[in-house]
């Protein structure tokens, strides 16, 4: 059997309108994981996709299987016709920028390695965080035939605290240099504040300090950045066919081995323990509901074994199944008589009470 179509959600199909792409969020709430994902799921729905992660970690590199000999090279990697990886960083970004100005490799190498530099580009401040940002302006501003070379750029930001300076830095530096810097520090904040361009999303997960976080970055962004804001995704999310209560008062009958009973129980265990996640994420996530931003689950998975990573696993999440368009198909479908529906008392060992408590 074909797979099934499938067409963005359309919380992403809005992003996907934009050209740049940003994600910030906490440390540890799988920002990269998500990152990964938006930028393979725009890929397979026909955007030519550029991720480009700046703290050249490789970390989205290895995600999307690029081989390790890949993974340290200078220019994008491709991971399928549609879609490449960038690992990049402001040191990169200015031994690039060197090797423009000063095409003699010998004598660039000689800078690059030299005390003197090193202790510049430690003590310049902003500097790193303004040339990366000006490496993702050049990217932007890549054509192809008089095209641009990339739909959509979608950048992994670093932690929080480290992301927002690299988004502030652009503005600022035009504000305090003169001369050619100011005019391209100029340029680039003017990609960065345009909404039919850009959008930063923010990265969260349902636990109480993330949340947290994610207020505090919104504001940031909103009120002293004013920066374009995309959507609010919120990764690893927990969800329950029944509620906790139910599965509580949830009885075994009929004749089951000892292995049988253990089994069941085991995953009536699991099942109320899902739903007690569940229950309590909802209250955590309340101090975000006021945000005016679309939001995007994604739910929390394991990677196993399977055929699929966990970036094609996540991916679902962003899709869903498209309609079906031939007419003959719908005529069909309104014609089909319904099959009858099987009480599950009658199918299984499994009894649900919904008895009111004992007082």
């Amino acid at each position: 059997m074909p797979p099934v179509p499938r067409t963005l959600i359309p919380a992403l199909a809005a992003l996907a309108q934009k050209r740049l792409l940003f994600f910030a969020g906490k440390g540890g709430v799988g920002k990269t994981t998500v990152a990964a994902t938006v930028a393979f799921t725009l890929a397979r729905h026909g955007k030519k996709t550029l991720l480009i992660e700046l703290d050249d970690s490789s970390r989205a590199s290895r995600l999307l299987g690029v081989s390790s000999t890949d993974q340290h090279a200078t220019g994008p990697q491709p991971v399928s016709p549609s879609l490449f990886v960038l690992s990049t960083s402001g040191q990169i970004a200015l031994e690039e920028y060197l090797q423009l100005i000063i095409p003699f490799k010998p004598l660039s190498r000689a800078i690059v390695e030299s005390r003197a530099y090193q202790y510049f580009v430690a003590a310049a401040p902003g500097l790193k965080e303004l040339l990366t940002m000006g490496k993702v302006w050049y990217e932007e501003r890549k054509r192809e035939a008089e095209q641009p070379l990339w739909d959509i750029i979608v950048i992994d930001l670093p932690a929080t605290g480290h992301s927002l300076q690299y988004l502030r830095m652009p503005r600022a530096a035009h504000e305090t240099f003169g001369g050619i810097i100011s005019r391209e520090a100029e340029r680039i904040a003017a990609v960065l504040h345009d909404p039919e361009k850009t959008a930063v999303n923010l990265v969260t997960t349902p636990d109480e300090l993330p949340v947290s976080e994610t207020q505090e970055a919104y504001q940031q962004l909103t009120e002293d950045l004013r920066l374009p804001i995309g959507a609010l995704f919120i990764n690893r999310m927990h969800t329950a066919p029944l509620p906790a209560e139910a599965l509580q008062t949830t009885a075994l009958h009929g004749t089951l081995s000892a292995r049988e009973r253990q089994l069941i129980e085991l995953l009536l265990r699991c099942g109320h323990n899902e739903a007690m996640e569940t229950d309590i994420q909802t209250v955590r996530l309340q101090p975000l509901q006021p945000l005016p931003l679309p939001v995007i689950p994604i739910p929390f998975a394991v990677a196993d074994a399977a055929d699929e990573t966990i970036v094609e696993q996540l991916s679902l999440a962003l899709t869903t199944a498209a309609p079906d368009p031939s007419p003959r198909n719908r005529k069909s479908a309104r014609q089909r008589p319904r099959t009858p529906q099987t009480s599950h008392a009658e199918t299984s060992h499994v009894e649900t009470s919904h008895a009111a408590p004992e007082e």
